[in-house]
């Protein structure tokens, strides 16, 4: 089992929110920053970790690292 660390991005596009190109980062502490140096430029963003065993296709619950603006619930 790994952890992932992940950003997404949402927009609104025709005032509907959409999600744009999750990143994927090594760290915890690298996508929280990452996320809020794109919390200006986007509708809304959040950073979440969580654990993955891709043997399985198992997934653990995300872990929100930074949320900012509008973004669904995970």
């Amino acid at each position: 089992m790994e952890t992932i660390h992940v950003v997404q991005p949402f927009d609104r596009v025709k005032n509907v929110l959409k999600p744009g190109q999750a990143l994927q980062f090594k760290s915890a502490d690298e996508a929280a920053r990452r996320a809020s140096l794109l919390a200006d430029k986007h509708a809304g963003v959040v950073a979440y970790s969580m654990d993955v065993d891709e043997d399985s296709g198992d997934y653990g619950t995300p872990r929100v690292l930074f949320e900012a603006g509008d973004v669904p619930e995970l």
